[in-house]
């Protein structure tokens, strides 16, 4: 639901602190500014408040990165949390299927992992993955994306992202979808199924999630090589760690 009066100067400066942590290294004010459509000035601006407050620092070439500040929002975050709180366990408790276990919420129309964890890259951790994900391209994301409406989804998404040349388009359709119309019609088969199942581009992985609970706000899933035989039995296990996550 959009405000009565949304707070542009909010908008942007939240828009100018994401582009930065997403940024894999440190980026300049006229970068960033074209990166987001915004002028210059404005950006110079919100990166100095972002500076002032502690999210944002500048390198020895003046360029910007996230500052200090960002990690102390993401531990508190982590922390206050209930959702975190409560899915450890029963994620914890599926690493024994051998497959990549993840915890996702959507973020626009991009796929953000609270929980990645690999078991063929223990070293790395399991909490967190360091960059967005479409959603298209996801099954934790067409999962929540079928917890939206038609109208919701097609608010995300133009048809002329869909035509997008690409590699990584920010909220582009992949091409098998045939548009929103194509994107509208595997929705409807997952809102029926309540499970997404998705083929990954360029290899034999496959991934497959459910909803946590009926908000479809976050979803779980696995990724990896399994046969059509093992679907119903990863299902079983994903929804039972839903139903733990969400009590």
């Amino acid at each position: 639901m959009i405000p009565a009066q949304p707070n542009q100067s909010l908008i942007d400066g939240l828009a100018c602190l994401q582009a930065l942590t997403s940024s894999p290294t440190a980026i300049g004010t006229r970068q960033l500014a074209r990166q987001l459509g915004l002028e210059s000035t404005r950006v110079n601006r919100l990166l100095k408040t972002l500076a002032f407050l502690g999210l944002a620092e500048q390198d020895e070439k003046r360029a910007y990165r996230p500052g200090p500040g960002i990690h102390v929002l993401a531990a508190q975050s982590l922390v206050g949390s209930p959702l975190m709180r409560h899915a450890i366990e029963p994620l914890e408790a599926l690493h024994w299927h051998g497959h990549i276990v993840a915890l996702g919420v959507l973020w626009q129309a991009q796929t953000c992992y609270l929980y990645h964890y690999n078991p063929l890259d223990r070293d790395r951790g399991s909490l967190g993955h360091e960059r967005l994900y479409p959603a298209v391209s996801s099954g934790i994301g067409m999962v929540l994306l079928a917890g939206k409406t038609d109208d919701e989804v097609r608010a995300l998404f133009t048809e002329d992202d869909s035509n997008s040349d690409a590699a990584d388009p920010p909220t582009g359709l992949v091409p098998q979808l045939e548009g929103r119309k194509g994107l509208i019609a595997r929705l409807n088969r997952i809102r029926r199924d309540r499970f997404a199942l998705v083929s990954i581009p360029g290899g034999p992985l496959r991934t497959l999630a459910v909803p946590v609970d009926e908000t479809s706000r976050a979803a779980i899933g696995f990724s990896g090589n399994f046969d059509d035989e093992q679907i119903d039995e990863l299902v079983k296990a994903l929804r039972s760690a839903a139903n733990k996550i969400s009590q």
